[in-house]
């Protein structure tokens, strides 16, 4: 793998911290989901730095990024992503998304489809409430449920370590949140916001409708498991798209790229080579 370039952009409503390969070749830009940032990408970068320039950034609210007031919608996300292709004179891409990260690229597939040459969703559901009014993060009230016991500082990193094997369900999703933890003169912290975190669930709402007004080549993917996309929600994701292709999972993980590389990179190769 050539030399992963890590700079800091900023934009209109944020900082955004990202990585980027560069060079002249095809561009891939990759999307965490929650709790996650660009470092989540690297064995991804590593696999296809050599024919693609891969740039992977840490969302506002998570990372290295700025943690601004804001909505922390799909949409508010997406637009960081979109001045940040502009910033870089980056004209066309094919986009990647996990869980979260996932609709930040189902929408900018959907909206700007001019800048985006192929898109994969992973394990991601299109499904949810009615959109509705957004809430800025300083108002939600409530921290987003799977942290909000979690303390804001350690005083050790083992105790960290202990908290978060206590919530995590495997061994490669500990290791996704201790990338998120950075020590300072005060102790352990999480780089990501519990309150942007919190907006992001409060505001999430259906966006089946932007999946019919994709037209580029589109990959679906879902673990075997059901805590994140159904087996229903997939089927009618599928049957909204004009160019889609389809896979499930062995393994049950919701970080699909992750758990299984080898079968993961079999399906993204395939992909790739439909594209070109």
């Amino acid at each position: 793998m050539g030399k992963i370039f890590r700079e800091t952009v900023s934009l209109k409503g944020a900082e955004l911290f990202y990585y980027d390969t560069k060079g002249e070749k095809p561009i891939i830009i990759c999307i965490h989901g929650m709790y996650g940032r660009a470092e989540t990408w690297s064995d991804f970068i590593d696999h296809y730095a050599n024919g693609y320039r891969v740039i992977a950034l840490d969302l506002r609210g998570h990372g290295q990024s700025s943690k601004p007031d804001g909505y922390y919608t799909i949409d508010e996300m997406g637009e960081d992503v979109r001045e940040l292709m502009e910033m870089l004179e980056v004209e066309q891409a094919i986009l990647v998304g996990h869980s979260m990260g996932g609709g930040i690229v189902g929408y900018l597939a959907a909206r700007y489809q001019n800048m985006v040459k192929a898109v994969a969703i992973l394990d991601k559901t299109a499904k949810g409430p009615e959109k509705h009014i957004p809430i800025l993060s300083s108002q939600v009230k409530e921290y987003d449920a799977f942290t909000k016991e979690w303390c804001d500082t350690f005083d050790t990193r083992r105790e960290a370590l202990e908290c978060i094997r206590m919530s995590s369900g495997s061994e490669l999703e500990t290791e996704y949140f201790v990338n998120s933890l950075y020590e300072d003169k005060s102790g352990y912290h999480f780089l990501f916001s519990k309150q942007a975190l919190a907006a992001y669930r409060a505001n999430e709402y259906n966006w089946m409708d932007l999946l019919s007004l994709i037209t580029c080549k589109t990959l679906l993917i879902k673990s075997a498991g059901e805590g994140a996309v159904t087996k229903q929600d997939f089927k009618e994701m599928e049957a909204c798209l004009k160019d889609g292709t389809v896979y499930t999972m062995s393994n049950t993980n919701h970080n699909v790229h992750l758990a299984e590389r080898e079968e993961f990179y079999q399906i993204f190769d395939q992909f790739l080579d439909s594209i070109n």
